[in-house]
């Protein structure tokens, strides 16, 4: 769910409380190597910049350099989650404590309890210099060594590479 328009056109994303470092969150990978996924990776959370924002304090607006991810919770089978991204052959899982020791942020966004984002550049806001692609993509890289091994996703169904999420 997003509020009104933020300035520049950039949408606020709702923002809830913060997840545990406990918590598994599942991190689709569309291409299939690595280095391809760091860049794909690098891509989606720049394009998330253009468009969100989120406040995690008041006053305090950064911009959402962020890659879509959901929770895959206790009890709960992972092809459940994966079902989701149909069009990505391969994922990785990863503790949101993992995640964070890499440098991102785990920020609980939308109105779905299972979705977030993890934010490759914490801190920028509207003002400041965007960071390179190339900082993007060594944040992305950051992220994939902390969370580990890309995964087959068995519930890969071939084709396009399909960059939208389900019930976000």
């Amino acid at each position: 769910m997003t509020v009104p328009p933020a300035a520049k056109g950039r949408k606020q994303r709702l923002v809830r409380r913060d997840a545990p470092d406990d918590l598994l969150l599942v991190i689709r990978a569309t291409p299939a190597s690595r280095a391809l996924a760091v860049e794909k990776i690098a891509e989606d959370a720049e394009l998330s910049a253009r468009i969100y924002l989120v406040e995690l304090r008041q006053g305090e607006r950064q911009l959402l350099y962020g890659v879509s991810v959901f929770a895959h919770r206790a009890g709960h089978e992972l092809t459940e989650v994966l079902d989701r991204f149909p069009f990505a052959p391969m994922f990785i899982e990863a503790p949101v404590g993992v995640i964070r020791s890499a440098g991102c942020d785990v920020i609980a966004t939308g109105e779905n309890p299972d979705h977030f984002d993890v934010q490759l550049i914490p801190g920028v806001g509207e003002r400041d210099a965007p960071p390179s692609r190339r900082e993007l993509r060594a944040a992305a890289a950051q992220l994939l060594d902390a969370a580990g091994e890309l995964r087959p996703n068995p519930s890969y169904a071939g084709g396009a590479d399909d960059q939208s999420e389900v019930n976000e």
